[in-house]
């Protein structure tokens, strides 16, 4: 049943005014009006939305899931609101809140739903970009040590749930303190950046790498096999060796760095011990003369170590 023409005419007016999409069905789900607002946000004409269902208007799987919520809102009465999104004509997605109401006529009989829309797509954008910068190192852009501790937790259960062993590498810049010593610590946050971006750059997909304080940076590795993992870390090692980074003044930088590397020994080994014995495997390619890769021993037992699990 046609009533958008019950409407006065000032009601219309009033209706475009109002900067919130506000939109009416009928309770067949037939757009009966609209405002303005509505209208762009769908990116159509009104003439273009009156007449029609939601299924003429939006892709079908977004049409299904708004019919669904129309249908059980009918069922139930009163009002509801939740989060959602809509597909505009033209493909983009938008996050939005819809906020609908079941409309009765003056004898109680079910006219429709009333409803408006909030967009609310920069705020979800918004919140993305901050929860990603609460999880990246602000020098380097690499996942800070909160968080690559959270994934290599997360990486850990997981590998022991499916009977799988787990590696990680311990890297460290060489001479790092030096640099900062002769050239600044502009020119040491250069070096930062560079070994950081050569590391995202030289590793798999799966992996992930984070500066977890200083010049260490720590790498989960996706793969569970000892020898796959000891070739990525001489990969690494020797891209690192060929960077030269040129860090102001006609001052160019040759940087090496020294990696340690550890496979969980047993299913119950707690992954800080796993972190330890690549610590210390760091530490004895630094004792070798730097720039190497060395293996942690599968039987070695982690000495005294600071207690990750409050990092």
């Amino acid at each position: 049943m046609q009533i958008s023409h019950l409407l006065p005419e000032l009601v219309q007016p009033v209706l475009d005014a109002l900067p919130t999409p506000l939109f009416f069905k009928d309770a067949t789900g037939t757009y009966q009006a609209c405002n303005r607002a509505f209208a762009r946000l769908i990116g159509r004409r009104r003439r273009e939305i009156i007449g029609l269902t939601v299924f003429d208007i939006s892709p079908q799987e977004y049409a299904q899931h708004h019919f669904d919520a129309d249908a059980a809102l009918l069922q139930a009465g009163g009002e509801e609101r939740y989060e959602s999104q809509i597909k505009r004509c033209d493909g983009e997605r938008r996050h939005v809140v819809f906020h609908k109401a079941v409309l009765y006529d003056t004898d109680g009989q079910v006219l429709g739903i009333v409803g408006t829309i909030l967009d609310i797509t920069e705020r979800k954008a918004l919140e993305v970009k901050l929860a990603d910068m609460a999880e990246r190192d602000a020098l380097t852009g690499l996942l800070n040590r909160r968080a690559i501790l959270a994934h290599l937790e997360t990486q850990h259960r997981d590998r022991r749930q499916a009977n799988q062993s787990l590696c990680l590498l311990m890297c460290d810049v060489d001479h790092f303190k030096s640099i900062n010593d002769r050239y600044g610590h502009g020119a040491g946050d250069e070096v930062l950046r560079q070994v950081a971006h050569l590391l995202c750059a030289h590793l798999r997909e799966g992996d992930r790498v984070g500066r977890i304080g200083g010049e260490e940076f720590l790498i989960v590795l996706a793969t569970a096999d000892l020898e796959d993992a000891r070739q990525v870390a001489e990969r690494l090692r020797q891209q690192v060796a060929r960077l030269d980074v040129n860090v102001g003044e006609g001052v160019r930088l040759s940087v090496t760095i020294s990696i340690g590397l550890a496979q969980t020994r047993h299913q119950e080994e707690d992954w800080a011990d796993v972190i330890a014995r690549a610590d210390q495997s760091l530490y004895a390619a630094k004792r070798a003369g730097r720039d190497k890769v060395i293996v942690a021993d599968a039987y070695l037992r982690p000495g005294p170590h600071k207690d990750w699990h409050q990092s």
